[in-house]
């Protein structure tokens, strides 16, 4: 069998693979997030600073994308004392900072590199859940200069309108606008 028909077959297959290849690869391109809270394992609560979640028992929290994680703590002032923040690197939110906190265990430490769907921590019931959201660079969330307690913040909304575009379930409806943190912080 000549060789040019098996060269032209992988030329072929090689075609046929390269868009899904490029659909997960550059800085604006889709497919590049993962659902880090999969209804049948996390429930949705409300929209507060971020996005509230609980478990029933132990879960992984994953990362929604690529990303850097920038700080991780066992002692912060959160209840349950965890907080995690991580850099996005790729996708069209490349740069944006999210933040995961509260009851969680076994998190990756500041400086790791994660992917997409890669475990960063563990979910625990009980307690307060989690909640997540969009951070700053230094950490601090990014509605916390003017979030009152139990309020729906306009960086919470943002936030959840990105978790519902990736597939997760949120507990109340955020409205229309943007999924960036470009808004007003409250």
């Amino acid at each position: 069998m000549p060789k040019r028909p098996l060269i032209v077959t992988l030329a072929l297959v090689g075609a046929l693979l390269l868009p899904a290849a490029a659909a997960n690869a550059g800085s604006g391109s889709r497919n590049v997030y993962v659902n880090p809270f999969p209804a049948e394992k996390f429930w949705a609560g409300r929209i507060d600073m971020g996005v509230d979640y609980g478990v029933s028992r132990r879960q992984p929290v994953l990362a929604m994308g690529k990303a850097r994680i920038l700080g991780s703590t066992a002692h912060s002032g959160w209840p349950g004392g965890r907080y995690l923040y991580y850099q996005l690197e790729n996708g069209n939110h490349a740069g944006e900072i999210v933040y995961v906190a509260e009851s969680l265990r076994d998190l990756k430490p500041a400086g790791a590199e994660v992917m997409a769907g890669e475990r960063i921590a563990v979910a625990i019931p009980g307690g307060t859940g989690i909640e997540t959201g969009y951070a700053e660079l230094d950490g601090q969330t990014r509605a916390a200069p003017c979030y009152k307690e139990g309020r729906k913040t306009n960086s919470g909304r943002e936030f959840a309108r990105l978790l519902l575009h990736i597939g997760a379930e949120v507990g109340d409806d955020p409205g229309p606008g943007s999924s960036h943190p470009v808004g007003p912080r409250c």
